[in-house]
């Protein structure tokens, strides 16, 4: 995590953030950029080692973070998430909602009512769920920087990704939605809609190999997946006052390959 380009300053100073699915990927990630620009973190997540020794990176950096314990298909966990963090912090002022999951990629026509559960309980209503406690608190201070993690599965088709590529549609038509409610009242709602992007994701089985894998980012404009840094560098971004007119927008971090 030392290669992060720390350049850019502490233009975070002073704020609060939340971040789900911060045990891994691009929620670790990105819960270590905004403490390294000044925040506060709330991490959470359902394993709680990972959030220890997230946390230690963290304070071992000079940086502040606290963990919860969080599963986002349970509304309470999300709740009690937000009153931590305003019970340590006394604010609210940005939430990453990374949390999600892939499910199973299969052809369309063989999903069934428990796939179609396992992906939108923790994308669809755990975003929700999310989107909509946060904006509680934001809403009141008048201010607020909400960022869903997406993919650029939000704005395109995949083969045998029917129901994740629902998900994430539902992921940017919540954001656009809650972007036009809300931006007014001082709170912004971006979507970031990552590309093909080296996490666990990719070590789940939905390449038949290896060699495969290595293969299809070979083929892309980019020539290999991106990293979860990357991502959380533009996280970073739609949580700064740098995004203070940018609202509402599905931010495509794919290296061209959605437009290709």
């Amino acid at each position: 995590m030392s290669a992060v380009n720390t350049a850019s300053g502490r233009q975070l100073e002073g704020k609060v953030a939340l971040v789900t699915g911060a045990s891994s990927g691009i929620g670790r990630a990105a819960a270590i950029v905004l403490a390294q620009r000044g925040a506060k973190l709330i991490v959470g997540a359902r394993r709680r080692d990972e959030l220890d020794e997230l946390v230690a990176e963290i304070a071992e950096a000079g940086g502040e973070a606290k963990a919860i314990l969080v599963d986002v298909t349970r509304e309470e966990d999300i709740a009690g998430m937000v009153e931590f963090a305003v019970e340590s912090y006394g604010k609210l002022d940005i939430a990453f909602n990374n949390a999600g999951t892939e499910g199973v990629f299969a052809p369309l026509v063989e999903q069934n009512k428990e796939r179609f559960d396992m992906v939108f309980e923790p994308n669809v209503r755990g975003v929700f769920n999310s989107m909509k406690y946060e904006a509680e608190v934001m809403l009141k201070q008048g201010h607020g920087s909400i960022i869903n993690n997406a993919s650029m599965g939000g704005v395109i088709g995949f083969e045998n990704a029917g129901l994740y590529i629902a998900s994430k549609h539902a992921v940017v038509g919540m954001t656009k939605t809650a972007s036009i409610e809300w931006f007014k009242r001082g709170v912004r709602v971006n979507a970031l809609c990552p590309g093909l992007i080296e996490t666990p994701f990719h070590h789940r089985g939905i390449w038949p190999s290896v060699e495969a894998q290595h293969a299809f980012a070979a083929s892309t404009p980019a020539g290999r997946f991106g990293n979860a840094e990357e991502m959380a560098t533009v996280v970073a971004f739609l949580a700064s006052e740098d995004a203070s007119y940018v609202s509402g927008h599905a931010l495509l971090a794919d290296a061209g390959y959605s437009v290709a």
